[in-house]
């Protein structure tokens, strides 16, 4: 199986140190089903032609190359598969430092917080939005009978254009719980 030819993305002029000692893997004793030999004898394999695919699970799709020497007539030799596509996350993508690691870690808990505050605020009814909505906490004093602010915290009046900024921010609410299926 061939992996990545180096350690690194790009690699750099110490490209000598970057190569990926897993580069290729040998398995010789591999287990292969016994339904897959009677496809691969070696009259039939070609270095100009291409060779009979496989996907074998877990691993990716393999194509049977030209070192096969396995005769279906008398069962003997051996067979030979290289990989073309992987199934699996190559190994170097798993090796994360610290710093990427710790980054990947703060990114999912946004990401959670995120979904949370989203999930909240679907809960919310929307004339109730700019009384509990978490963005609009301690915003406003007064409201009128849709729930639209009139007056804000320090008691002065909205202008018209505020409100009617508003109430397009509550008709956007009503269509994301409509389209929620929560209205």
């Amino acid at each position: 199986m061939y992996n990545h030819l180096f350690t690194v993305p790009e690699p750099s002029d110490l490209w000598e140190d970057e190569i990926n000692p897993k580069s290729e893997v040998l398995y010789p004793n591999a287990v292969v089903d016994p339904s897959v030999k009677g496809l691969c004898d070696v009259k039939d394999v070609d270095k100009w032609k291409s060779n009979a695919a496989f996907q074998f699970e877990r691993f990716g799709y393999f194509v049977v190359d030209t070192d096969t020497t396995y005769d279906l007539s008398s069962g003997q030799g051996s067979l030979v598969f290289n990989r073309t596509v992987s199934l699996k996350e190559e190994e170097f993508k798993k090796d994360k430092s610290d710093a990427e690691q710790a980054a990947l870690e703060k990114r999912r808990a946004e990401q959670k917080a995120q979904l949370e505050a989203k999930e909240a605020r679907m809960r919310i009814a929307p004339e109730n939005l700019f009384r509990e909505a978490a963005e609009f906490v301690g915003k406003y004093s007064q409201y009128d009978s849709e729930g639209i602010p009139t007056h804000d915290a320090e008691g002065e009046a909205l202008t018209k254009s505020a409100m009617k900024t508003l109430k397009k921010e509550q008709v956007k609410h009503v269509k994301a719980l409509a389209k929620a299926g929560k209205k």
